[in-house]
């Protein structure tokens, strides 16, 4: 069985993730973990075993507000299977604690939030930046105010590298969300796919999923995101999916220019990172 991990704080701005990690839960009949990082903090002047009392007392009493909240959450969908579990782990730094608590309760895919305010480069803040470049695991990034809507389209931006192997492990992703896959190939060079009928046809038989092939030139000196903007644009799709290498080149590339408003868009789709070569 599957297990999703989704990472929540206190609290508004998770209900929107906490939504798309439930539903994907269900639809891939996959067991839903809500996972909190905390720290608390202890005061020098006080005794071990007074902020022991203190911390016990304190998670016990965030445990049920958080285990209150969620369950609203997810009863407020109304689907057949409303069941969760919440895990709260202590480390001061947040994307550390995911990442050691991942590595130590194996899952499949780590759903998280980023906010909407500000410039474009807050779609990568601080944790979701971090669960990228380091993350075995594929890391879904939701917008805060996402609204929960049908899985109808995947956008596979990929560079014809390994592109098969990561079409295999995207349709496994895709598969029970009945999605329509279309994959664009972005090239910087003239190197494009020659007969995009018979490629289809190819990867159809290969994969036995239905694939369609986009080709687009890319100016190497623009980050990815912009090269596939009007593309979002036409598709409009449901998830935007990207293999990525773990490296802050790449993620430059990847992430926009901060004054690059026009691009706000992206802020309204949830994003897959896979690890590529993994």
């Amino acid at each position: 069985m599957e297990t999703i991990v989704v990472t929540t704080d206190q609290f508004v701005s998770s209900r929107s993730t906490i939504r798309f990690a439930n539903k994907l839960a269900r639809a891939r009949k996959a067991k839903l973990v809500v996972l909190h990082i905390y720290h608390v903090l202890k005061p020098v002047i006080w005794s071990e075993n007074s902020y022991k009392v203190y911390k016990q007392s304190l998670l016990a009493q965030t445990r049920k507000e958080m285990s209150a909240k969620i369950g609203k959450i997810i009863r407020s969908m109304k689907l057949s299977d409303n069941s969760f579990q919440l895990v709260m782990a202590d480390h001061v730094e947040v994307a550390e604690g995911i990442l050691e608590y991942t590595a130590e309760h194996p899952c499949d895919y780590i759903c998280i939030g980023f906010s909407d305010a500000g410039t474009i480069k807050k779609i990568f803040g601080t944790h979701s930046s971090k669960l990228i470049a380091h993350s075995k695991i594929p890391v879904i990034c939701v917008p805060a105010g996402y609204r929960s809507r049908p899985y109808k389209r995947v956008l596979y931006a990929s560079d014809m590298t390994d592109y098969e192997v990561e079409l295999s492990k995207l349709i496994a992703f895709v598969r029970p969300l009945h999605a329509e896959l279309r994959m664009i190939h972005m090239t910087a060079n003239k190197k494009i796919v020659s007969d995009k009928v018979l490629a289809e046809a190819s990867l159809e038989k290969k994969l036995n999923y239905k694939i369609e092939i986009i080709n687009r030139q890319w100016n190497g000196s623009h980050p990815i995101l912009q090269g596939i903007s009007l593309e979002i644009k036409r598709y409009k799709p449901s998830l935007i999916a990207f293999f990525t290498h773990q490296s802050r080149s790449f993620l430059d590339k990847l992430i926009l220019p901060s004054n690059a408003d026009a691009y706000s868009f992206y802020t309204k789709i949830p994003i897959i990172s896979f690890k590529k070569g993994s």
